[in-house]
Order: C-alpha cells, then structure tokens, then sequence
C-alpha cells in the first residue's frame, strides 16, 4: 500500500508545519512576555530611586553635595538600567533571529516532504488509473493485440485490391 504511507507521510508533514508555526508563536509570545517584565521591573527599580532621591532631597534640601552625589547616584543608576534593558532587547532579537530561521528550515523541510508524499501518491493514483484504463480498452490483454497486428495486413490487402 505505497498510497496509504504517502497520504500519512503527506498528513504527517502538515501536522509538522503546524507544529513550527505554533512552536514559533509561543517562542514569539514568551519573548514578549520575557521583554515586557523586564520593562516593568526596570520601571519599578526607576521608581524606587527617584523615590530615594526625592527623599534624599527632600531630607536635607540645603546639603548641595549630597543631593549632588545622590544625583549622580540615581542617574548612574539609570544608565545601566537602560544599558541592561538594551542587551535584554539584543539577545531577544538574536534570539529569535535564531529561531526563525531554524523555523524557516523545519518549515522548508515539511513542505518538502509534503509535495514528495503527494507527488508519490499521485504517482500511485495516476498509475492505477492507467493500468484500470489499459485493462478497460484491452481486456484481452497482449492476444487482443496479436489480433490487431493481423487484422492489419488483411485490410490493407483488401484496400489495395
């Protein structure tokens, strides 16, 4: 039954280009997730140090050193967050980079292997027509053909007579 081991091949190789693309949906989705908390607690961590500032501030307004010093501190602060959240967002994308065209590859190699299940079915289904085709014109077989080469010189006899 080559027929049936293509057609399972054939479905097998959909299923698998269903599962690439659900497989990079939910790597799309966790990304998202893993960027978005990221963000957020990047946002919490800038809160609590303007929070810690404006009490440094706010504790001893006319110490100009101090509040210099938790300025800087505080800015500091803010340019390895953003420096952090930049490489977060960088290894994201290579990431998926990555991914993609590892997806892209098993994609490409279901889809081939889809049209060589189908082609291998059809390859069957045409070849089955045709022997059923041959066996409807010459039911007979080769002697209906025996005949048919006989039959020839005769009517050509006949003709040129």
């Amino acid at each position: 039954m080559p027929q049936a081991s293509a057609i399972d091949r054939f479905f097998d190789s959909v299923d698998e280009a269903y599962d690439v693309i659900l497989d990079t949906l939910k790597a799309g989705a966790d990304r998202g997730h893993r960027v978005s908390k990221g963000l957020i607690e990047q946002a919490q961590k800038g809160q609590q140090d303007a929070i810690e500032l404006a009490q440094t501030v706010a504790k001893s307004p006319t110490n100009i050193a101090q509040t210099a010093g938790a300025v800087v501190q505080n800015v500091t602060r803010t340019q390895g967050r953003v420096l952090e959240t930049s490489r977060q967002w960088l290894d994201e994308a290579l990431d998926a980079q990555q991914e993609g065209r590892e997806a892209l590859r098993r994609l490409i190699d279901a889809n081939r292997q889809a049209g060589e299940a189908v082609i291998e079915a059809s390859r069957g289904a045409f070849g089955t027509a045709r022997d059923r085709a041959r066996q409807v014109i010459r039911p007979q077989g080769n002697s209906s053909r025996a005949e048919a080469e006989t039959q020839t010189p005769r009517r050509r006899r006949a003709r040129s007579e």
